[in-house]
């Protein structure tokens, strides 16, 4: 993702941040690393193999974007190329205050400076940075002459990143767009993005569509009135992801409708919304455009299924009130009731 064909990496600086727990300090380079042929093509695999997530973030601060330390260090580099080298090392400094919890990993940055990579249509340069804290053994195989020769040796896997920001010029006004990883979901991880980074998601139909899918899928599993039948919600999670699989813009009003239908459950929704969006600290239009890729991504996590003690698992795919649970009291057990045309 974001390579065009003339996209070039034109400087590479690598620093050592040290746990700041017990002190260890901060390596800095003070030269721009020389690479050859080989090595510059794997460091390309590696700074965007990784990026698969259409989701953007933007710099942010509460008290305002100037005091984004950051985003500081970032705009001096794209208004001026030659301070790469001294932002570089300004941005190790920072990460390595920001490195304070005892469970975050010492590791190496690599800074990158990025031109002509695409975003959204635009051809612009980019700065990504790499936080590596993992590393892998792997077997080096030599021959001199009739001797061979397998060395172990230790590096960085190049399909496999810790943690990145690829920071695209644009929109900088609104604190740039930038793409992240971090691939450590531990508590302590936070701190790369809502310490160093200082980000937060943009408000884009990317974030809206994700966010409207959460959103109703928590309602449904959770907060559902429980007179509802697992088969109900089941249908209604289908009812959800159908919605947006077959629309290209959210109609607030419209979903409330079609799917939620009762006007008790749509009103309970709404109340539901509301709260979401307060406790996430996101706004929410009315409308806006469904993103595909979104949609794809939330649907593995939103399968329809009724499971039924250990012996059945009911997978709902559609066919809306061709469900209906019953009680048999014989046997003293529920049962649900499926109809259909044809078996296959």
């Amino acid at each position: 993702m974001y390579i065009t064909e003339i996209t070039q990496l034109k400087a590479v600086c690598l620093h050592h941040i040290g746990s700041k727990a017990i002190e260890e300090g901060v390596t800095l380079s003070h030269q721009v690393l020389e690479l050859d042929e080989v090595s510059r093509k794997n460091l390309y695999t590696y700074c965007f193999s990784s990026f698969k997530n259409d989701e953007k973030y933007s710099f942010h601060n509460q008290l305002g974007l100037e005091f984004n330390e950051t985003m500081a260090c970032i705009k001096k580099m794209f208004a001026n190329s030659s301070s790469f080298l001294e932002q570089s090392q300004n941005l190790a400094k920072l990460l390595y205050e920001k490195s304070e919890h005892p469970g975050i990993k010492n590791g190496d940055l690599i800074v990158v400076y990025f031109t002509d990579c695409e975003i959204d249509g635009y051809i612009t340069d980019a700065i990504g940075i790499y936080k590596c804290e993992n590393t892998t053994h792997f077997l080096s195989l030599n021959y001199q002459g009739n001797v061979a020769g397998i060395t172990s040796l230790e590096g960085l896997d190049l399909k496999r990143v810790d943690k990145a920001a690829l920071i695209f010029n644009v929109d900088n006004e609104q604190g740039y767009s930038i793409a992240v990883i971090d691939n450590n979901n531990k508590s302590e991880a936070k701190y790369w993005v809502e310490d160093f980074l200082q980000a937060k998601p943009k408000a884009d139909e990317y974030h809206h569509t994700r966010a409207l899918l959460s959103a109703a899928k928590s309602f449904i599993t959770k907060s559902i009135p429980e007179d509802v039948t697992k088969g109900e919600k089941a249908e209604l999670m289908d009812k959800t992801l159908r919605y947006f699989q077959e629309n290209e813009t959210f109609d607030m009003e419209e979903f409330r409708s079609k799917v939620m239908g009762d006007e008790q459950l749509s009103s309970e929704f709404c109340a539901y919304m509301g709260s979401f969006m307060e406790k996430n600290d996101i706004e929410m239009p009315e409308q806006f455009s469904i993103s595909e890729s979104a949609v794809k991504k939330s649907s593995r996590s939103m399968k329809s299924v009724i499971k039924l003690d250990k012996n059945f698992h009911i997978y709902v795919h559609g066919g809306e009130g061709l469900i209906k649970k019953g009680y048999d009291p014989e046997s003293g057990m529920a049962f649900y009731q499926l109809f259909f045309k044809e078996e296959e």
